[in-house]
C-alpha cells in the first residue's frame, strides 16, 4: 500500500508476477480495496489488478466526499460516488499514472 495528498489516497497493485508467485487467484484480491479504506483519514483508495500485460482492472472507493465514479467516467469506466471500476487497455504502469493523477486532480493535490 502507498499513501499520498497526506493520507487521503491510499493504492496498491496486485502484478501478473504477484499472482504466479504466490499462487492467488484473481478472485483473492476483491476485498483488498474495502481494507484500504479502513485506514484512518483515508478517503479514496485505488488497487490496480495486471489481468495480463494489456489488460489492468481499476477499483475504486471512496467515503463519499470524493466522486470516484466521475474519475472512472473519464476513462470508460462506471460505477457510483462511493464504488467505481475500469477495464484498462494497456499496461499497468500506465493505468496507473493516468488514474493516480486523475485522482490527484480531483483531490487537490
Amino acid at each position: 500500500m502507498r499513501a499520498e495528498l497526506d493520507g487521503r489516497l491510499l493504492w496498491t497493485e496486485v502484478t501478473s508476477e504477484d499472482f504466479r508467485e504466490s499462487g492467488a487467484d484473481r478472485t483473492d484480491t476483491e476485498d483488498v480495496i474495502n481494507l484500504l479504506l479502513t485506514v484512518a483519514g483515508s478517503e479514496v483508495a485505488a488497487m490496480f489488478v495486471e489481468l495480463d500485460e494489456n489488460i489492468t482492472k481499476i477499483s475504486l472507493r471512496s467515503r463519499g466526499v470524493v466522486d470516484v465514479c466521475q474519475v472512472a467516467s473519464q476513462f470508460g469506466g462506471g460505477g457510483h460516488r462511493a464504488a467505481a471500476g475500469i477495464t484498462w487497455d494497456g499496461p499497468l504502469a500506465e493505468a496507473r499514472a493516468a488514474v493516480l493523477d486523475a485522482l490527484r486532480q480531483t483531490m487537490g493535490r
